[in-house]
């Protein structure tokens, strides 16, 4: 490792997150959801500095000079972006609202059926695809061709609806994660959704390590680990024991297989191999934006992160899809084939300026609506503080998760958030009409 500017600037980012993480666990002495959210930004800046100085991606020039107020910039949109979440300290909350059974089984009942009728098309693949994985060496980079082949030509004639069931349990995805963890702090359960909602947590995570997807399944992990540590104060002792075992478990079980799909990507002559993989999967996006997230050489003007509510608003010449974007962009010195992080997706988007414009509006907009009285958060602004935590978690490494057609799953996190808040007001207004009553027949 050279002693010179970069590496100093490296270590200063480490320390800053250091500090962060120290402060924010003083009080704590337990992990939750903002702990989860800033050790992810520590371990990424971590492996930025190792990255920086390995020798496979130093030969290969990747990276250009550093400087110090990219990295704060970078620093201060992440910590404005995670507000929402790390201010939850604070609130002392120490319940959650129960939403009518109606609503949150109906939808509860319709992920669950469609992720059940998935399972005939997509349990061989599964079955099939992790066994080549683990016994085959060379399997890992064939499945990924093949995956990427396929990809490639649905994005070309992307726009037509094939699997109802899969769209919907895909839209309902990161909502069920939420919900079924909060499912279990009930004392009162059904059995069927219970089981029910940790299928439609489980299939997504297993489908994607047979497709040799590596990102789809760090993106679920990540969610389901920040979900459990939003709730597991809420979630009896007994059951969290239940998971803490279960779950070791598991990630103990789906590490085998990401290890082959890694080694059998990157482990071969000219790639670096398999370790150096790791690093520039996970410490890519601080150097890429210190280099390019305040200077691109231009703008994609939202094309990435809101392409679907630009079409909606009437745009024209929208990309549908990557392969489009890169073509009508081809002059911008970086694109979304490499990881810049949610914020730098942001600020290749709108620029330098307007995105903290974005960020303080949206997170002002979260904060107003998520405020807790008397120790109680309603299950509605449960979601909109959940919603940061899914961009937080699943785009700190990466990219802005709900890009592109992803642009439905924020619908359908509003939608959620409309339809719980409207129940809420239901309930509300029943019981005051019932205190009302009461109160009338006594006097």
């Amino acid at each position: 490792m050279r002693f010179d500017v970069n590496n100093i600037l490296l270590v200063l980012n480490i320390i800053a997150w250091i500090v962060t993480f120290a402060k924010y666990q003083k009080k704590k002495l337990y992990f939750d959801a903002g702990s989860i959210i800033i050790f992810s930004f520590l371990l990424y800046s971590i492996s930025s500095l190792f990255l920086f100085n390995d020798p496979f991606w130093s030969s290969e020039a990747k990276f250009k000079q550093l400087h110090l107020f990219p990295f704060i910039y970078l620093y201060l949109m992440l910590m404005l972006a995670a507000w929402p979440v790390t201010r939850l300290r604070k609130l002392k909350i120490i319940e959650i609202q129960k939403p009518t059974n109606l609503l949150f089984n109906t939808i509860s009942i319709i992920l669950i059926v469609c992720s059940l009728a998935l399972l005939p098309e997509i349990l061989p693949k599964i079955v099939s695809g992790l066994i080549r994985i683990v016994f085959d060496s060379a399997a890992g980079l064939d499945i990924y061709n093949d995956t990427m082949h396929y990809s490639n030509i649905k994005n070309i004639h992307d726009g037509k609806i094939s699997n109802l069931p899969s769209i919907i349990a895909g839209l309902l995805s990161d909502l069920g994660i939420l919900m079924f963890f909060y499912y279990l702090t009930l004392k009162k359960r059904n059995r069927f959704i219970t089981i029910g909602l940790l299928i439609a947590c489980i299939i997504p995570i297993l489908d994607n390590i047979a497709m040799s997807q590596r990102g789809p399944v760090l993106d679920r992990v990540v969610t389901v680990i920040i979900s459990y540590f939003a709730l597991r104060k809420f979630i009896p002792r007994n059951i969290n024991n239940v998971i803490k075992k279960t779950g070791i478990i598991f990630v103990v079980a789906i590490t085998i297989p990401i290890v082959a799909i890694t080694t059998s990507r990157f482990d071969r002559v000219g790639s670096g191999g398999a370790a150096s993989s790791l690093l520039f999967y996970s410490g890519q996006q601080n150097l890429f934006f210190n280099n390019y997230g305040l200077d691109n050489g231009g703008l994609r003007y939202g094309d990435r992160t809101f392409p679907l509510f630009k079409r909606m608003l009437g745009f024209d010449n929208v990309p549908r899809n990557f392969v489009e974007r890169r073509a009508k962009y081809p002059h911008l010195k970086i694109n979304d084939g490499s990881f810049i992080g949610f914020v730098g997706d942001f600020t290749l988007d709108f620029g330098p300026f307007v995105a903290p414009l974005i960020f303080i509006f949206f997170t002002f907009f979260i904060v107003r609506h998520t405020r807790v009285r008397n120790g109680k958060m309603l299950f509605h602004q449960l979601i909109l503080v959940y919603f940061v935590m899914c961009i937080c978690i699943q785009g700190g490494m990466k990219l802005f998760s709900f890009a592109d057609l992803s642009n439905l799953r924020i619908i359908t996190i509003f939608i959620a958030y409309i339809a719980f808040r409207f129940d809420y007001e239901q309930i509300k207004r029943r019981r005051l009409m019932n205190h009302y009553v009461a109160t009338h027949k006594l006097s």
